[in-house]
């Protein structure tokens, strides 16, 4: 496989992640993604995503738009963010993010290793 040129708004699966938002695998292992994925997730404010946790991925998140708080479901603590943050989550956290503020969240992130198991357990198939 060579050099891929995608676009967020065209070379994307859903992942049911936002009940109501809008969460994009533009590289994933459907696409060829071996070794990372990167996701393009939108929310509202108010939203959050489903509580989950990647069992061997660890979790990079960078915001582009919007403030909130990541939430560490294993140890009860909540972690504000803004624009311009970089949320890291290790592999085995139970986490969540919510979307504060008055403006949509939106952020790119990646998974490293890819998190074949979150595609599957989705229903997303290749």
């Amino acid at each position: 496989m060579g050099i891929k040129i995608l676009h967020v708004d065209r070379d994307y699966v859903r992942i049911p992640l936002v009940p109501g938002g809008d969460a994009r695998a533009v590289v994933w292992p459907g696409m060829g993604g071996k070794n990372a994925s990167l996701h393009y997730v939108v929310m509202k404010p108010g939203q959050e995503n489903v509580p989950h946790v990647h069992k061997m991925s660890e979790d990079i998140i960078y915001v582009i738009q919007g403030q909130g708080v990541a939430v560490d479901l294993d140890q009860g603590t909540e972690h504000p963010f803004t624009k311009g943050s970089v949320i890291y989550v290790p592999p085995g956290i139970q986490h969540t993010v919510k979307a504060t503020g008055t403006e949509d969240y939106i952020v790119v992130g990646t998974l490293a290793p890819a998190d074949t198991e979150m595609y599957l357990k989705a229903g997303i198939k290749w």
